[in-house]
């Protein structure tokens, strides 16, 4: 299963596990009760919102002496870049005059924003300050002043769950996601696979929807989930058929774009067995760009005709296909794939998108061709 998430615009994978995190809580509350649950002192502790919410909320519950509990929040976030500078300071209203102070954020990565709340407590008359953060960022921080209490070092990269978010979003996700710095919405991946009958397609569809997380678009599928579902396009193709007409390019595009539409949090799609002609092409290309997307590329699984004649045979009887075994029908196949489908190739080498792998070998070694192209 697909352990992506999407948040507005962009898609970020899992990072560090809930137990984990936990973990490193009950390790920053141990140091701070050695510091102070014998010392006699009743510290401050400040919440720094609105990230720091659930580390503070988690940490509070461990700590073994008295404290009281402040919030104060500051601005210097925009999406996933932070401006390293404070934009508001907004709510303080214990004194702090003359007190020792324990500071929570959620994460420290360059060190502008707590080394100027550092001052501004400062200011406001704080005998100590320490600061206790759930994640720091070492290789951007560049203060010498020590950060007393750290949950645990991160890479230097946009993260969000446990309290963190982007653009307010994601702050109550139990374990950490970092970004996919791969995929967002505007870069979906669309992948046509690609060939001859008996060319191996469908093998190698699962293998890659397995490997990627891809999301498998077969148009005879869709076709048959529309029809049992009793959509408007399903009960529209249904009616063509009984009547024994085609399905019209229309129809089928509708049913891939409301696929597309019904998953919004995949990697991407792996089309197989559309477009079939340059018509359904020039459709699909027409539909995506309705969607501010395109086509990836096409991958080509080639074998030559004498091949094709060989695996159709040998399906045929694997499968229990007594009329894939007559010569006429094969040669049927192979003229119809000539004559229609082949110029799909021809549209598609125009735009640049074509690839071509040799479909002779192992599945492995075939697979590995369409992965070292994608």
């Amino acid at each position: 299963m697909d352990k992506r998430i999407k948040l507005h615009d962009k898609y970020f994978v899992p990072y560090i596990s809930q137990d984990v995190l936990m973990k490193a809580v009950d390790d920053v509350a141990a140091k701070v009760n050695a510091d102070y649950k014998d010392s006699g002192k009743i510290p401050v502790v400040i919440c720094v919102l609105n990230g720091s919410i659930v580390f503070a909320g988690l940490l509070l519950t461990r700590l073994e002496f008295p404290c009281e509990l402040a919030a104060i929040r500051v601005t210097s976030y925009e999406g996933t870049r932070s401006t390293g500078n404070i934009k508001d300071v907004l709510g303080l209203t214990t004194d702090v005059d003359g007190r020792d102070v324990i500071l929570i954020e959620d994460i420290v990565d360059t060190g502008n924003t707590i080394i100027k709340l550092c001052e501004h407590l400062a200011f406001r008359g704080a005998k100590v300050v320490k600061i206790c953060t759930m994640f720091t960022k070492p290789e951007v921080y560049h203060y010498d002043r020590k950060l007393d209490y750290v949950g645990m070092e991160i890479q230097n990269k946009f993260v969000v769950g446990f309290g963190l978010d982007y653009d307010q979003l994601g702050r109550n996700i139990p374990d950490l996601y970092i970004l996919d710095e791969n995929l967002s919405e505007n870069d979906m991946k669309y992948y046509i696979l690609f060939g001859p009958p008996g060319a191996g397609k469908g093998t190698q569809a699962k293998l890659l929807v397995d490997k990627f997380g891809f999301h498998h678009v077969s148009t005879g599928d869709l076709l048959r989930k529309e029809m049992a579902a009793g959509t408007p396009l399903g009960l529209k193709a249904k009616s063509l058929i009984e009547q024994g007409a085609l399905v019209p390019d229309l129809v089928v595009i509708g049913m891939i774009k409301s696929e597309i539409e019904n998953n919004p949090n995949v990697p991407g799609f792996l089309f197989d067995g559309f477009p079939r002609t340059t018509d359904q092409a020039a459709a699909l290309d027409e539909m995506l760009k309705g969607l501010d997307q395109s086509v990836t590329s096409v991958l080509s699984i080639s074998i030559s005709d004498e091949m094709v004649k060989e695996r159709i045979r040998h399906r045929a009887m694997m499968e229990n296909r007594p009329d894939d075994t007559k010569d006429e029908v094969i040669a049927n196949r192979i003229r119809t794939y000539h004559e229609k489908t082949e110029p799909v190739i021809d549209f598609y080498k125009a735009q640049g998108k074509y690839r071509e792998i040799n479909g002779v070998g192992t599945i492995e070694e075939i697979f590995d061709k369409v992965c070292e192209i994608m």
